[in-house]
C-alpha cells in the first residue's frame, strides 16, 4: 500500500523541501491505520446463528427392512442401459438445467463484486486539461489590483494554459464494523444457495426424465394390449353377428357386442394422442423438437428394482442434504449476514485515499521526475441525520431474516412430510401391485381353462374370447400398476434428494 502512494519519488530540492518531512509522518500514520483496520475488520454486526427448526424424529417410520446399498447414480438401480443413456443426454442438453447453471455464473460474479470491496481500488489515469479564463476573476482579479500601479508590468487580460498529468491513485475503506464482510458473506451464501438450486433442478429433471420414460413404455404397452383387445372384440362381434343372422343370438347380445367393439376402438386415438404428448415432453426435456423413439422395451430388472424393499431406519438427517433444504438454509444465512451489514452503516466509516504521478504544462516534460506530485488522505464519515433511513434498512433486513427463517422451517417440515408420504404411498402401491399380479395370474388360468373346455366341446368359443379379453384387461391394469410402482420408487428418491445412506456405505451426495 505504501509503495503505491510513493510510486513516483519526490525530490527535496527547492520548493519541494517540505515533502520529506511530510513523508516521515504520513508513512507511520498509513501503516498504523492499516494495522488498526486489520485488527478491527473481523468485527461483525450479524446476529448469532440460531437453529430455527424443531428437532426431527430420528428416522422415517414407513421404511421397511431390507439389505439395500445406497448408490450415487440412483437411477442406475433400474438396470436399464437405455434409461441411463437417456438421463445422460438430458443432463447434457436440458434447457432448464442450462438456465440454472447460467444463473450460478451470474450469482458467482455478484459475489466477486461484493468481495472486491474488501480490497483497495486502484486507477491509472492520464489527462490533458486546457483552460482559458479572464484574468479579472478569482485570484487573478486580486493579483491584477497589485499590478495595476504606475511602472508595474502589464497584467494579462486572460489566462490560457494547458496541463498534462499521469497518475496512479487508490481508495480503500477500512471495514471496522464488518459492513463489507457481511455483504460479501451474504453474497457467498446466495451463491451456495444458487448451486443448491441447480441440484434441485437437476433432481427434478432426472426425475421427470425417468417418469416420462416409464410413462412412454406403459402407454406403448397399453396401446398394444388395447389393439389386441379390439381384435378379440371384433372377432367376438363377428361370431355374434353370424349367430344373430341364424337366429341363435338375441338382438340384445348382437348390439351389445357392437357397442363394446366401437367403444374399444374409440380408446385407440386417445391412447395414441397421449403417447405422442408424452414423447413430446421427453423431447422437450432433451432440448429437441422430436425424439425418434419407435419402441421402448424396459427390462424386467427395472420392475424388480421397483419392488425391492427400502432400507429400514432411514435417518431424518438425510434431509439436511436435500438441495431445496440446503438452499433455504443458505438464504436464511445470507439474510443474517445482511443484518450485520445494515447495522454497520450506522457507525462511522474510515477511508484512505491517495494518488501519485507526474504533472507538467509541457507534454515533453512530463517524463521528468522533478514534475512528480503525490497526495494522501484519510477520511472519517459518520451519519448524523438521515430521517430514519438507516434504522428502516435494519428493520427491513430483520424482516427479511424472519421471513427466510420461517421459509426454512416450512421447507424442512414439507421435506419430512414428502418423505413420509412417499414411503407410505410406495408401500400401499406394492400391496395393490401384489393384488393385481394375483388377479392377472387368475385371469391367465381362466384362459387356459376356457381353452381346454372349448377344445373338449364343453365350452363355447365366446367364453374363450371373453377370458382372453379379461386377461388383456388385467394385463393393462398390471402395466399401469408397474408404472405407478416405478414412479413411487422414484418419488422416494426425489423426496430424499436423490438417494439414501445405509450404515456402512459411503456415498457422495453431490450431483454428478
Amino acid at each position: 500500500m505504501v509503495k503505491s502512494v510513493t510510486f513516483f519519488p519526490s525530490r527535496s530540492e527547492g520548493r519541494y523541501r517540505v515533502r520529506p518531512l511530510a513523508r516521515r509522518w504520513v508513512r507511520p500514520f498509513f501503516v498504523a491505520s492499516l494495522l488498526v483496520a486489520v485488527g478491527l475488520a473481523g468485527c461483525s454486526m450479524a446476529p448469532r446463528l440460531e437453529d430455527r427448526v424443531q428437532p426431527l424424529p430420528e428416522q422415517f417410520e414407513a421404511a421397511t427392512l431390507a439389505d439395500q446399498s445406497a448408490q450415487h447414480y440412483w437411477w442406475h438401480g433400474f438396470g436399464d442401459p437405455y434409461l441411463n443413456q437417456l438421463v445422460d443426454s438430458v443432463i447434457a442438453r436440458n434447457l432448464d438445467l442450462r438456465v440454472a447453471v447460467a444463473r450460478v455464473a451470474e450469482v458467482q460474479n455478484q459475489f466477486r463484486i461484493a468481495r472486491a470491496e474488501q480490497f483497495p481500488s486502484m486507477e491509472l489515469s492520464a489527462r490533458r486539461d486546457q483552460q482559458d479564463t479572464p484574468s479579472n476573476i478569482g485570484i487573478g482579479g486580486q493579483l491584477g489590483d497589485r499590478f495595476n500601479v504606475p511602472g508595474a508590468p502589464t497584467f494579462p487580460d486572460r489566462f490560457d494554459y494547458t496541463t498534462y498529468s499521469a497518475s496512479l491513485g487508490f481508495a480503500y475503506e477500512i471495514d471496522f464494523w464488518g459492513r463489507v464482510r457481511g455483504t460479501k458473506q451474504a453474497a457467498l451464501q446466495e451463491f451456495f444457495a444458487t448451486q443448491s438450486d441447480v441440484r434441485t433442478v437437476l433432481l427434478g429433471v432426472i426425475g421427470e426424465t425417468v417418469a416420462t420414460y416409464f410413462e412412454i413404455a406403459a402407454r406403448q404397452r397399453t396401446l398394444e394390449l388395447t389393439q389386441e383387445s379390439v381384435r378379440i372384440l371384433a372377432e367376438r362381434a363377428k361370431v355374434l353377428s353370424d349367430r344373430y343372422e341364424r337366429g341363435l343370438a338375441s338382438p340384445l347380445e348382437f348390439h351389445a357386442a357392437q357397442q363394446e367393439l366401437h367403444a374399444a376402438k374409440a380408446d385407440l386415438p386417445v391412447l395414441e394422442s397421449q403417447l405422442d404428448a408424452t414423447r413430446g415432453r421427453l423431447a422437450l426435456l432433451l432440448g429437441r423438437y422430436r425424439v425418434p423413439i419407435d419402441s421402448m422395451l424396459i427390462p424386467e430388472s427395472a420392475y424388480v428394482y421397483a419392488l425391492e424393499e427400502i432400507p429400514s431406519g432411514l435417518p431424518s438427517d438425510l434431509l439436511q442434504e436435500r438441495p431445496d433444504v440446503l438452499a433455504a438454509f443458505q438464504r436464511f444465512e445470507a439474510a443474517r449476514e445482511r443484518i450485520g451489514a445494515a447495522r454497520a452503516v450506522q457507525f462511522p466509516s474510515f477511508s484512505l485515499t491517495g494518488a501519485a504521478g507526474l504533472q507538467s504544462s509541457v507534454l515533453s516534460d512530463i517524463v521528468q521526475t522533478s514534475q512528480n506530485f503525490w497526495l494522501f488522505g484519510a477520511g472519517l464519515t459518520a451519519p448524523i441525520f438521515n430521517a430514519g433511513r438507516i434504522r428502516a434498512n435494519i428493520r427491513v433486513a430483520w424482516a427479511q431474516y424472519e421471513q427466510l427463517a420461517l421459509q426454512y422451517e416450512k421447507t424442512v417440515l414439507m421435506a419430512f412430510r414428502d418423505v413420509e408420504a412417499a414411503l407410505v404411498n410406495y408401500g400401499k402401491l406394492k400391496e395393490r401391485h401384489a393384488s393385481l399380479t394375483a388377479a392377472q395370474a387368475s385371469a391367465h388360468d381362466r384362459v387356459q381353462v376356457q381353452e381346454l373346455r372349448y377344445l373338449r366341446g364343453t365350452g363355447d368359443y365366446l367364453g374363450f374370447l371373453d377370458a382372453q379379453r379379461n386377461l388383456i384387461l388385467s394385463e393393462i391394469g398390471l402395466t399401469e400398476s408397474r408404472r405407478s410402482l416405478a414412479e413411487a420408487r422414484l418419488a422416494v428418491h426425489r423426496s430424499l434428494g436423490g438417494t439414501w445412506i445405509q450404515e456402512g456405505s459411503e456415498l457422495d451426495l453431490e450431483a454428478p
